[in-house]
């Protein structure tokens, strides 16, 4: 499954998807917090390569398509192609494939805190804030004053 949203992951078809699973992950007995982030880090490979590569279109609307002359250098620099934003994608979608291997092989790296939540009394939170020693404002300000 983690395949499938790393392939087709686009905001339309995940958040079309994600409530039909969500309780099927759930009746399996998958933690949803850890199920939540699993999809997150998977939508957020998706972004990253084709066929839906949003951040790769984004990068493409911005990136040069004529050759032009460097302000600081002077130097005439060749365009940017769509293949080489491609390739220069490549090594950031490993990374986020390993961040999806290491959420899936080592879950505790995502529920660490789930534990330590239950352990806090929220009827025992006190807030303090301390007072400066500042002379109140005046009452009445009057009228504003002409330069």
């Amino acid at each position: 499954m983690s395949l499938f949203f790393f392939s087709r992951s686009s905001s339309i078809s995940s958040r079309s998807l994600i409530p039909l699973i969500g309780p099927v992950a759930e009746k399996l007995g998958i933690d949803l917090i850890w199920f939540g982030v699993l999809l997150g880090v998977n939508m957020q490979t998706s972004f990253m390569h084709p066929p839906f590569g949003f951040a790769l279109f984004y990068l493409r609307s911005v990136a040069p398509r004529e050759s032009y002359i460097d302000r600081v250098s002077a130097k005439r620099m060749p365009p940017v192609t769509t293949g080489e934003i491609y390739w220069g994608a490549v090594p950031f979608v490993l990374i986020q494939c390993l961040a999806v291997a290491l959420v899936i092989g080592f879950p505790a790296l995502v529920m660490h805190y789930k534990g330590a939540a239950g352990q806090i009394d929220p009827s025992k939170i006190q807030i303090e804030i301390p007072q400066l020693d500042m002379p109140p404002p005046p009452l009445d300000f009057g009228p504003p004053a002409r330069p």
